[in-house]
């Protein structure tokens, strides 16, 4: 699905950046205080142990956790390669320098994982130095358009250097793709400048600011709409696109009317059915997904659905309705790694080529390259998608203590921020002297801790105080929001 439209939501310790096709949540990014991406930082790093059985080092680059780079990241481009038998050990050895980049953030006792291959994206291509090579996006098919950038790109490109061509670039001029690769390449530069006078562990480059990032590699002509609900923000983005994507200024928007932004565009709902396992489809059959570990299970249900050809049209019906919106469901609840989809059983072969050939175009729009390997003997899909950021439930939700882990809760901070933004709605509605926020120690606790500056920023748009009181008769995700008298220090248990 095509996204026209890009929603940015500011709020105290949180900012949101929803992407809608047709009015549909088809992804969501949400940016904390507390868990920042470093997904495209470039670190000069030290090595701190060279393992031969894993055959991988461990880099220190600052974060706490040393990075994880494999070899098969740590090797330079134009040599060696599995099939030589080289090792780790070739390449880096314990107190090396290296410089690489977070390829993916760190997850639970795992560290970043990094690569030795740089690459800086733009709008229109990435520029890949040391590569030393043309790719174009398979998204652009047009065969004139394709030979026609792989010329202006042999002509332009130097020695040692690469480029990516993004689908952006089919459409652009020749002086939009010359002045974006002059930037590209100013910024490999300035990296090489700070490497030379930086100690490791040291940040290098940056990625840009979630919003601006979003705009960069999503941003175009097929955008109408980029709506943002704080002024700051905004004006980031005005002059962002101003320099870089002249042609999305008309398209931003500044939100201010009396409904949140969210709760107008109808995304909070959409959110909240993301976090449950089961997915209605509009025949009224089902999906449901469930997250382990290794792998993603998808289950397809006719839940009785039944069409007036028979069992063999209600199941390919229904499977067709499921690969779309699988296909939803995978890109907005960041799911990666190992796939299966476990469709509703097809007689004939051509059901189920069907079925396969809808999953691909489905997921054609993705940006993390879903890739669509087929039925298995046992009748399952298999599709693999690249890891990158937290999948959306593990950043809003924590495993459930009470059902031994089978289950999930939102995370304490997770509520703490959605009680502040209905104070917030609360206090805008209803004018009160102070409010007072009553909810489950392990909220208070987040309000005092990781979200304690978004509670510093709440007050500070109240002009008072917030008076805290913790209830331990509520549940984790319970919270109630009530007017106070004014006075008190907002500490009230």
């Amino acid at each position: 699905m095509d996204i026209d439209e890009i929603l940015i939501n500011v709020r105290p310790g949180e900012t949101r950046i929803a992407l809608l096709g047709q009015t549909r949540l088809c992804e969501l990014e949400i940016v904390r205080d507390d868990g920042r991406s470093v997904v495209g930082n470039v670190y000069l790093g030290r090595v701190e142990k060279v393992s031969r059985g894993l055959a991988a080092a461990f880099v220190d680059i600052g974060l706490g956790r040393s990075g994880f780079l494999a070899l098969a990241e740590a090797r330079p481009p134009e040599g060696g390669g599995a099939e030589t038998g080289d090792r780790i050990s070739d390449y880096l050895n314990e107190g090396d320098t290296v410089l690489v980049q977070v390829s993916r953030d760190p997850r639970g006792d795992k560290g970043a994982k990094l690569t030795t291959r740089i690459t800086l994206p733009g709008h229109y291509l990435v520029y890949a130095p040391g590569l030393a090579e043309i790719k174009i996006s398979r998204r652009i098919e047009d065969g004139d358009a394709r030979a026609r950038l792989g010329a202006r790109m042999d002509s332009e490109a130097r020695e040692g250097e690469g480029f990516i061509l993004r689908t952006a670039a089919a459409a652009a001029a020749d002086e939009d793709l010359a002045g974006e690769i002059g930037d590209l390449r100013a910024a490999w530069a300035a990296i090489g400048e700070s490497r030379n006078t930086s100690k490791p562990p040291a940040c290098l480059h940056e990625e840009l600011d979630p919003p601006l990032r979003v705009l960069r590699d999503g941003g175009g002509r097929k955008i109408k709409r980029v709506a943002v609900d704080e002024a700051k923000v905004l004006a980031e983005i005005r002059e962002y696109c101003r320099q870089s994507l002249p042609e999305m200024t008309a398209a931003l928007d500044r939100h201010d009317g009396a409904d949140d932004l969210f709760e107008a565009a109808g995304v909070e709902e959409q959110i909240e059915r993301a976090l449950s396992p089961v997915v209605a489809l509009p025949s009224g059959g089902s999906i449901i997904i469930e997250e382990t570990a290794a792998l993603t299970a998808i289950d397809v249900n006719t839940g009785g659905a039944g069409k007036p050809g028979g069992r063999e049209e209600t199941a390919l019906a229904t499977n067709l309705e499921a690969a779309a919106e699988s296909a939803r469901q995978i890109r907005l609840r960041n799911l990666a790694g190992t796939l299966i989809i476990d469709f509703v059983p097809m007689r004939y072969r051509r059901d189920g080529a069907a079925v396969l050939a809808e999953l691909r175009r489905a997921v054609a729009g993705d940006p993390r390259l879903p890739h669509v390997i087929g039925f298995t003997r046992l009748g399952l899909v298999e599709m693999t998608r690249r890891k990158q950021r937290r999948p959306l439930k593990t950043a809003l939700m924590n495993s459930c203590r009470a059902c031994a882990g089978t289950g999930a809760v939102k995370s304490p901070v997770t509520v703490a921020i959605e009680a502040l933004r209905r104070v917030r709605r609360e206090a805008a509605a209803t004018p009160a002297a102070a409010w007072s926020l009553t909810a489950a120690p392990e909220v208070i606790e987040a309000l005092r801790g990781p979200a304690a500056a978004a509670l510093e920023e709440t007050e500070a748009r109240l002009g008072r105080p917030l008076r805290l009181t913790s209830g331990g008769a509520l549940p984790g995700e319970g919270f109630g929001i009530a007017p106070a008298e004014a006075g008190g220090n907002g500490e009230d248990g």
